[in-house]
């Protein structure tokens, strides 16, 4: 997003340390929901104080500005390579079609979709994970490179578990550029 956004910043971050230094992002505005309130906060993380602007320029990334309906055209355009997503709305149809675009659901898909995986996996008693995946036209869906499980531990609260889920995310989001590779991609 293009905004103070923590994982934004973490992706980039760790794509840096992971020795990605060819790394073109596009941020896109950040849109506030209005009358959303969760009952219980899980990712109330803190970001770095640091406009993206200036993070984009310590790492030496390119920075685009633009807007989400711009995207299809862009890429069109554009010698694309791994088109990872650090954090969206649904996408249009058009642009899940055209392009390989990949998520970090935190979620061991398809057992829990949609908003509040955590919470629902722990209501619903399902396993809670984290699943790298190829976007498709339907929510929370299409090719699956890798999931794995969240470590519980007998001392873990709600926003531990949370947290290391988050992390986990992260980790596959960025490790699913060599994953995809040797993955078998099932639907």
């Amino acid at each position: 997003y293009d905004s103070i956004h923590k994982k934004t910043q973490d992706i980039l971050i760790r794509l840096k340390l992971n020795g990605y230094n060819n790394v073109t992002v596009l941020a896109t505005p950040w849109i506030m929901r209005k009358n959303f309130i969760p009952l219980i906060p899980h990712r109330n993380f803190k970001p770095i104080d640091v406009s993206l602007n200036n993070l984009c320029s310590k790492l030496k990334y390119s920075l685009n500005r633009i807007d989400t309906d711009k995207l299809n055209e862009y890429f069109s355009h554009s010698d694309k390579g791994t088109i990872l997503i650090g954090g969206a709305g649904l996408l249009a149809k058009d642009l899940v079609e055209n392009n390989k675009i990949i998520n970090s659901h935190p979620a061991f898909l398809p057992y829990v979709r949609g908003l509040d995986a955590l919470k629902w996996a722990i209501y619903n008693d399902e396993k809670i994970g984290v699943t790298s995946h190829i976007i498709s036209v339907e929510c929370d869906a299409g090719k699956l490179i890798k999931r794995e499980l969240v470590p519980l531990y007998s001392w873990d609260t709600f926003h531990s578990i949370a947290y290391r889920q988050y992390e986990l995310e992260i980790d596959l989001l960025v490790s699913s550029i060599l994953d995809i590779k040797k993955a078998e991609l099932n639907e």
